[in-house]
């Protein structure tokens, strides 16, 4: 499945900045981040659905879904969880 396109993550500017910040990750492309060499997370869109896959450890966790659109509340819970999984030893 193809990742997301930038302008399907348009709305999430503010919220990159901040993952930019996080220490260990490398932004090859827009939305789409590296940890140790390894992808991390980047998102996806289908049907108008987007969401992220973020690795959790060594494996991809749970698919994170970020509705087009999301209130600064969504996004702070968002930045949480890439948190909690960046914590984790690869």
């Amino acid at each position: 499945m193809a990742h997301a396109r930038p302008k399907d993550l348009a709305d999430l500017s503010e919220l990159l900045a901040r993952i930019r910040t996080l220490p260990g990750l490398k932004e090859t492309q827009t939305g789409i981040f590296y940890r140790s060499g390894k992808g991390f997370l980047h998102f996806h869109t289908r049907q108008g659905e987007r969401w992220a896959d973020i690795r959790e450890g060594p494996n991809w966790g749970e698919p994170v879904p970020l509705p087009f659109g999301a209130d600064s509340q969504a996004q702070v819970a968002f930045l949480a969880v890439v948190r909690e999984r960046l914590a984790r030893p690869l």
